[in-house]
C-alpha cells in the first residue's frame, strides 16, 4: 500500500470519527416530560440538580384529582416530588411519568426512585416556587446527600397497592399498573395504610437518566462513519 493511499484512509476515518463526535455533542439538551400525579394528601412538583431544587412545576392539596404537567426537563437533572399527609386513614404517592421524546413510560413504583424523610412535620413543606421554598427544599436535599436526616440519606421507596385499591378506589388518568408508594419509617411493608407519620414531610426524586432518549442524529452519523470505513475497504480490495 502506498503512503498516499494510507494517508487518504486515515483522513476518511478521521472525518467519520469527527462526525460522530459532533453528533454526540449535539444530543438533546432537554427531555419533554408528561407527568400525571396525585398524592394523599398534598404534593409539590419540582426539578433541579443533584444538590439543589431550581424550578417549581406545580402543586395540589386534593388527592382525588389528578393533575397533568408537561415541561422540558434538562439533562442531568432530577424530578423532585415533595409530599405530606394528614396522618389519617392512608397516605400515598401515585404517579405516571412519560418521556414524550422516546415514548418511555414509568410510574411512582419504579425502583429508580429514591425517597428521604425530613422529619420536619407534615406542615411547613415547600409548596410554591418562592425563593424561600426553593432554599428550604435545597437544604433538605443537601442534608439527605450527607445522610443527615431521619431516613439517613436517600433510600428506596416502599410500594403499596396498585391503582384501584381501597381506600382510594380507581384514579382516572393514571394506568392501573401504577402503585401507591410511601416511605416506611418503621419497617411496615405497606406504609400507605393506616395513617401514620413516617417522618414527614417526604421528598421523592428520580434522575432524567431514568427516562432514556433515542439519539437518531448520532445513530445516523455512526452510519455515515461506517459507510466511510466500507469505502476504505472497497478501495483496498
Amino acid at each position: 500500500m502506498s503512503k498516499t493511499v494510507l494517508k487518504k484512509d486515515f483522513l476518511t476515518l478521521g472525518c467519520a470519527t469527527g462526525l460522530l463526535l459532533t453528533a454526540m455533542s449535539f444530543t438533546a439538551q432537554a427531555t419533554n416530560i408528561k407527568v400525571s400525579i396525585t398524592v394523599d394528601n398534598s404534593y409539590a412538583l419540582f426539578y433541579g440538580t443533584q444538590t439543589a431544587a431550581t424550578n417549581f412545576v406545580g402543586s395540589d392539596f386534593n388527592w382525588p384529582t389528578v393533575e397533568t404537567y408537561n415541561f422540558n426537563l434538562p439533562t442531568n437533572q432530577f424530578i423532585y416530588v415533595v409530599t405530606a399527609s394528614d396522618l389519617l386513614v392512608a397516605q400515598g404517592f401515585l404517579g405516571q411519568f412519560e418521556n414524550l421524546d422516546s415514548g418511555y413510560k414509568f410510574y411512582s413504583s419504579d425502583p429508580q426512585w429514591q425517597v428521604m424523610a425530613t422529619g420536619l412535620g407534615n406542615t411547613g413543606a415547600p409548596y410554591t416556587g418562592s425563593a424561600a421554598d426553593l432554599a428550604l427544599l435545597t437544604q433538605e436535599i443537601l442534608d439527605a446527600n450527607g445522610g443527615g436526616n431521619p431516613s439517613n440519606g436517600w433510600v428506596g421507596l416502599t410500594a403499596g397497592p396498585a391503582n384501584g385499591a381501597l381506600p382510594w378506589g380507581p384514579i382516572s388518568g393514571i394506568d392501573t399498573v401504577a402503585r401507591w408508594v410511601w416511605y416506611s419509617s418503621n419497617g411496615d411493608p405497606d406504609p400507605t395504610t393506616p395513617g401514620f407519620n413516617h417522618d414527614e414531610w417526604l421528598v421523592f426524586r428520580i434522575p432524567v437518566a431514568a427516562t432514556p432518549v433515542p439519539e437518531p442524529a448520532s445513530l445516523a452519523l455512526v452510519g455515515l462513519g461506517l459507510a466511510g470505513l466500507g469505502a476504505i475497504r472497497r478501495r483496498k480490495a
